[in-house]
């Protein structure tokens, strides 16, 4: 179990390297991509279609439940409907979710449906004309984002990423092509991963039996 987890946190660097190697620095864009703001190709506005929900109960994601650096969700708590209230926003499988909350701890999601999230996380949709979701995912974990957003904070006990600063940030924009390959490189990546995650479920069951069959 633990050479498996180590694969995953493996599978982890392989991707942002592939970023790094298909696109370079994003803040320093030494390879003169096009540019533009990120308040121009991505819009902040909530989602307004229906919320996926199981047996009447909705997905509700709170920042405790995000994985730092990674965005793997922890835990994905399903709610009554009416468990929702004014402090959440919503969001669907073409958003991104970034944590502008203590930005050092690189919160970011990439939603697989739809649902409920904490104010905390921004709902981010990009123009999929002209910026891959996976593509602004990965820069806007990357260690060079992350870092410089980080000096872009206001509040000592609880620091926020200031929006203003967030959103006139100039970030490239690499051939719309070029991101749907590092975004295909990136789902066979994810395959892998999947594959190692069911290996570890079925590796703990497996230890749980033993443990239960001869010290329960």
């Amino acid at each position: 179990i633990a050479v498996k987890r180590e694969q995953l946190k493996e599978f982890d660097k392989l991707a942002q390297s592939i970023f790094y190697d298909m696109f370079g620095d994003p803040i320093k864009n030494e390879r003169s991509w096009k540019t533009d703001i990120i308040g121009n190709v991505v819009s902040e506005k909530s989602y307004r279609g229906p919320i996926a929900n199981t047996d009447g109960k909705v997905w509700l994601l709170n920042l405790d439940m995000v994985e730092s650096n990674t965005g793997r969700i922890i835990d994905k708590l399903m709610v009554p409907n009416e468990k929702t209230d004014g402090s959440v926003t919503t969001f669907n499988e073409e958003y991104v979710l970034y944590s502008k909350l203590r930005p050092y701890l690189n919160k970011v999601v990439m939603p697989d449906t739809s649902g409920y999230c904490t104010t905390e996380l921004v709902t981010l949709l990009p123009n999929k004309t002209i910026l891959n979701r996976y593509y602004l995912t990965f820069l806007l974990r990357s260690d060079s984002f992350v870092n410089y957003i980080c000096g872009k904070v206001a509040g000592a006990k609880m620091p926020r990423v200031s929006m203003k600063d967030f959103r006139i940030l100039t970030i490239p924009l690499p051939p719309l092509s070029l991101q749907q390959q590092f975004a295909e490189k990136i789902s066979a990546v994810e395959a892998q991963k999947e594959l190692v995650k069911q290996s570890i479920a079925e590796t703990q069951h497996l230890l749980d039996y033993t443990m239960d069959k001869y010290f329960g």
